[in-house]
């Protein structure tokens, strides 16, 4: 189901261990919201062109910015500040822990703006906060089955309950694989446009083995065994056998499963008795790469194999000589 939300508090922004955050100044106002994914650098904005400086955006200060502002004459600081300040921007932070000026502090308190100091270079902080706020921003969708990372890409395992997706993922963290989700992944549109899934963190690690009961794929195989997050890049249906169906067999049906507005593909497996799934999956995903890599598949490379000599199609201009 998507997620509307209105804005995030800078308060739980400032929490995030990944920012570095060293230092606050005017805190009183750290509930203002923040309603938009993107943070901003003023750029021409401390010029006093302020026409594309967006409300709700987190403005981020570095040495650029704190160099312009350091050296401005007397008297042009105060009112550069102001007419930026007088935006009520929901808050800065200050990049590679610039001390910010007292008149910053002062001017911005006076406009209701925390501001925050990271030990992050402006780059890392832009990226970690813009990856932060997309996935809060974003519209969110959970989906049963169990999402994997299998040789790099990310696979979402579907398929009725009792039908294996459990028994399957856990042969493949044994072999080697990570394990994201178990029964419901949340997924959300990053910054790159990409479809990422996640765990809920309240099954966040966790398990449900038929006859085991629930297990820690942490405690049992470590951490390299499970992964915060992933790219979905394939999804694998899997379903009961039926013999009355047709399946394919030459490996040319594109199937597309959509999410979120974006298609992923789809590939359908059946599930009879003595199929090793796990190997199946492990074999589809380096037929997968294959074609992903521009290798032809089993039926153009049948096709250009038949295909007569370019001197002998028909009407190739008449006989040799």
């Amino acid at each position: 189901m998507a997620k509307d939300v209105k804005g995030i508090q800078l308060s739980r922004v400032r929490e995030l261990n990944q920012l570095k955050i060293t230092r606050v100044f005017n805190e009183k106002w750290l509930p203002n919201l923040v309603k938009h994914p993107r943070p901003q650098r003023p750029g021409l904005g401390l010029t006093g062109y302020l026409k594309h400086i967006q409300d709700g955006r987190i403005q981020i200060f570095g040495k650029t910015e704190a160099g312009y502002l350091s050296n401005l004459k007397e008297g042009e600081t105060g009112r550069c500040l102001k007419n930026y300040f007088s935006l009520k921007l929901p808050g800065v932070i200050v990049a590679e822990n610039i001390e910010p000026a007292a008149e910053w502090i002062a001017m911005a308190a006076r406009y209701s703006t925390p501001i925050l100091v990271s030990a992050l270079h402006t780059a890392p902080l832009i990226s970690r906060l813009s990856a932060y706020l997309y996935q809060y921003f974003s519209k969110k969708i959970k989906l049963n089955g169990v999402l994997m990372d299998v040789m790099g890409q990310g696979v979402l395992i579907t398929g009725a309950s009792g039908i294996g997706k459990s028994e399957t993922a856990l042969e493949l963290v044994n072999k080697g694989y990570q394990l994201i989700a178990d029964d419901v992944a949340e997924f959300y549109i990053d910054s790159n446009d990409d479809l990422v899934g996640r765990a809920n963190e309240a099954i966040k690690n966790l398990m449900e083995v038929r006859g085991l009961g629930i297990i820690n794929i942490n405690d049992i195989f470590g951490a390299s065994a499970v992964l915060e997050e992933k790219k979905l890049n394939l999804v694998i249906n899997l379903e009961k056998w039926d013999a009355k169906k047709k399946y394919d067999r030459l490996g040319e049906d594109n199937q597309c499963f959509k999410i979120l507005g974006l298609e992923v593909p789809l590939l359908t497996l059946p599930v009879g008795p003595g199929r090793n799934l796990s190997t199946i999956i492990e074999v589809a995903l380096r037929n997968f790469l294959a074609k992903k890599s521009g290798r032809p598949t089993y039926l153009e490379a049948c096709q250009t194999a038949s295909a007569p000599p370019p001197g002998n199609r028909e009407g190739a201009g008449g006989e040799a000589t």
